[in-house]
């Protein structure tokens, strides 16, 4: 990102959370002078990005300006796929808020040329629903549980569905001929805590504790994203080096391995001499796992135990290479946070430099599905914001 694309992304975030507001506060929450902000403002207004408001004075002189980002400067559509097989798409405005939302079930058949139609489907229904004219439509944007290139908009790998690599984002803007970009999940959600989670914090690390295992990292405002255009996979880190369970990646050790919901499944299954779920089968088969441990069978106990030590240390190795500000683990499950939340702080006591050792660095959030939806449209709000 060039200079000036940082600092017009950075002041229209600070705009936005702020807003109304001067210029001269602008100037002072954003640490730019007065100079660039005046520039970049009004290149803004005349984008029709921002918008001016006069205040009226009791005195003389020139009256007083707030800046508010203009809602209708831009619409974006953000889809996802939920996991009941539901497709989401949801219109936003420029703040970021939302406009209309639409629903429509997912293909039945598991091939990802069928699944870029029925997405093209949902949201030219949700654009035909809203009452946001297609021309206002400025992106797409779409979150996906795949590992996905998103600077190409290639899903290399998609467990669930067939014909990978596959270029997804293409698909889309053939058939709507509006610009579309993709992003996995995890990233999606990063993208939704940054722009709407609690604190608007530039620098910290998102970990999604689910049926697998993501981790993604904010810095400066940016969501980093390494050499080869795919998310950092955090749940592949190797923390059983040797003689570790097998993962679905090909390799052993992996943390996912140990520390998700499906790990916990099958470790259970294994206990039991009970057969693998399937993957629509896991949540019920992980409550089972779940009502064992309250009735007090302590092998079922000890498998989240388990997963909150080897998460802590993950964390903690994380903390002592890259010392986030904060660390926010997201889970579906309340009762999953509340069993391995305190085997998992304190196994990150226990391996985080005592320097580098804050209670309160780390929070544990339970998820919301609509953060798919703000998500992907935060991904494209983010390049008109840099690029409009």
């Amino acid at each position: 990102m060039s200079d000036q694309a940082f600092n017009r992304l950075s002041v229209l975030k600070k705009l936005r959370a702020a807003e109304p507001i001067s210029r001269t506060d602008l100037a002072q929450i954003s640490g730019l002078n007065g100079g660039t902000i005046t520039a970049i403002i009004r290149d803004l207004v005349e984008r029709g990005l921002v918008i001016e408001e006069r205040l009226g004075s009791a005195t003389r002189g020139r009256p007083k300006l707030n800046l508010r980002i203009n809602p209708e400067g831009a619409f974006v559509v953000g889809a996802t796929m939920s996991e009941n097989g539901q497709l989401c798409a949801e219109i936003v405005d420029l703040r970021g808020q939302s406009v209309s939302s639409h629903s429509a079930p997912a293909p039945p058949t598991r091939s990802l040329e069928d699944l870029a139609q029925a997405f093209c489907r949902t949201i030219a229904e949700a654009i035909a629903a809203s009452p946001i004219p297609r021309t206002a439509i400025s992106q797409v944007g779409i979150g996906l549980p795949a590992i996905v290139v998103s600077q190409t908009g290639m899903v290399e790998l998609f467990e669930t569905f067939e014909g990978a690599p596959f270029a997804f984002a293409e698909a889309i803007e053939r058939e709507l001929r509006i610009p579309t970009r993709i992003d996995n999940n995890n990233n999606i959600l990063a993208r939704s805590e940054h722009w709407f989670g609690d604190g608007g914090v530039d620098d910290f690390t998102l970990v999604v504790f689910d049926l697998g295992l993501g981790g993604t990292r904010y810095q400066a405002g940016q969501l980093l994203i390494g050499s080869h255009g795919i998310e950092a996979e955090f749940g592949h880190t190797k923390i059983v080096p040797e003689g570790g369970r097998p993962c679905h990646c090909g390799g052993r050790g992996c943390l996912q391995a140990y520390s998700s919901v499906s790990a916990i499944v099958y470790q259970a299954c294994e206990l039991r001499g009970e057969p693998q779920p399937a993957i629509d089968q896991l949540r019920s088969r992980f409550g089972e796992v779940v009502e064992a441990v309250q009735a007090g069978d302590p092998d079922m106990a000890e498998l989240f135990a388990r997963a909150g030590r080897l998460l802590g240390r993950g964390l903690a190795n994380h903390v002592n290479m890259q010392d986030p500000e904060r660390i926010v683990v997201l889970a579906k499950s309340r009762d999953l946070i509340d069993l391995v939340s305190p085997p998992f702080f304190a196994a990150l006591h226990e391996d985080t430099l005592p320097v580098l050792r804050d209670g309160d660095r780390v929070t544990f959030k339970q998820m919301d599905d609509s953060a798919y939806a703000r998500g992907a449209a935060a991904m494209v709000l983010e390049q008109l914001y840099q690029f409009r």
